[in-house]
């Protein structure tokens, strides 16, 4: 089944590639314009999920979250989630976590996971994502979008940037603008680099940010490097230490 299954994906990330995926466990928190696409590639790639939202499916919503109908409004997007997820792949495992993200229970939200992926709205969800990862070095990746633009890193704790490093001090704007493609590519764009690094290929964007714009089509990769002075990863060390 599984040889069948991912027949046009094993010629790419090898047979090995494809039983390291079939064994990985991804966090995905946030399951709106960028989580919704990225579960359903992870998914799709063979990848085992743990889906994380407390929010509720609304009309507003339905342009660019595409895991969900007109038929979901009102009801939980992880289970939502969780339930279309199992209709597409019934082989893996995965699991819809109906809780908003808070220092009280990102322990718990987060064990034993291989690899974060941060497709939330807000930099005071992403900063406690960010902590916890560098705290127990599990790596993640950073996608974020704003109208037209989007931004992805893939964040390796010790190794890369942390993003208190590539933003020291973001702050929220409430509701954001969007046009349901621009979350599209950047979770196009982050779950490749998920199932790159999954199955044992190389990360492109470790210690990259990719910034796009999608009115000129423009897209830029930007050197970023770790803050000595950091306030969440300066004890790791440096990347050569």
């Amino acid at each position: 089944m599984m040889a069948m299954r991912y027949a046009r994906q094993i010629p790419l990330v090898g047979k090995e590639g494809q039983q390291r995926l079939r064994s990985s466990l991804v966090a995905i928190v946030g399951l709106g314009g960028i989580g919704s696409p990225l579960a359903l590639y992870l998914a799709g790639a063979g990848v085992n999920l743990r889906l994380i939202d407390g929010d509720m499916v609304s009309l507003s919503n339905l342009h660019r979250q595409i895991l969900y109908s007109e038929g979901d409004i009102g009801l939980p997007k992880a289970l939502v989630a969780e339930k279309e997820i199992r209709r597409r792949n019934s082989e893996i495992f995965v699991e819809g976590l109906p809780f908003k993200l808070k220092k009280e229970n990102i322990g718990h939200l987060l064990r034993g996971v291989d690899l974060v992926l941060d497709a939330t709205d807000n930099f005071t969800t992403r900063y406690l994502i960010n902590e916890f990862c560098v705290k127990n070095k599990i790596p993640f990746i950073y996608a974020a979008i704003h109208g037209f633009y989007f931004a992805a890193t893939f964040i390796i704790p010790g190794e890369t940037p942390c993003l208190r490093c590539i933003f020291p001090n973001a702050k929220d704007e409430g509701n954001i603008p969007v046009v349901g493609t621009t979350p599209a590519q950047v979770s196009s764009i982050a779950a490749t680099e998920a199932i790159k690094y999954l199955s044992g290929m190389e990360p492109s964007l470790k210690g990259v940010l990719l910034v796009g714009d999608l009115v000129s089509m423009e897209f830029n990769k930007i050197e970023v490097k770790r803050n000595p002075n950091c306030p969440v990863c300066r004890s790791l060390g440096s990347p050569q230490s």
